[in-house]
């Protein structure tokens, strides 16, 4: 009866510390950084803002993400460390590729397309309602830069 308890109660702890470990290992920061190292497909990256104009805190990609739920504005300035999804005012496309950014994750809904290398001072149809984004794909719909 003692071992039972022993392992019942050694058990549980390590199941509930990988609970924890496990959540916190997925991609959500595997494509963010605070510079654009170009390490993407497409030779560069885009850079989402906290404020319009380019300004406040920001968050570099440079891969597709489907959903930027678990991602934060991660350089210095206003808004660092807040989520990233539904708070992008403005963007910058450091990228040969064109870049289509969704205002529903999975890629879908109003979207906005900044072609190679263009800035957007003030996201049109997804300000504030960004949700997800991929490189090379636009619709006839998006407002494009």
């Amino acid at each position: 009866m003692n071992i039972r308890r022993a392992i019942s109660t050694s058990v549980v702890p390590l199941a509930a510390a990988i609970a924890l470990i496990i959540p916190t290992a997925g991609a959500a920061s595997a494509t963010a950084s605070t510079g654009c190292n170009a390490s993407g497909t497409h030779n560069g990256c885009i850079r989402l803002f906290y404020n319009s104009n380019r300004a406040g805190s920001s968050t570099y990609f440079d891969a597709n993400v489907s959903d930027l739920a678990g991602y934060t504005f991660l350089t210095s300035g206003t808004g660092k460390g807040n989520a990233v999804k539904n708070n992008a005012a403005s963007a910058l496309n450091d990228s040969p590729s064109m870049v289509t950014i969704y205002y529903n994750s999975g890629y879908v809904g109003a979207c906005d397309t900044l072609s190679a290398y263009a800035i957007s001072d003030q996201l049109h149809y997804t300000y504030n309602n960004d949700a997800s984004f991929r490189w090379d794909y636009t619709r006839s719909d998006c407002y494009d830069f």
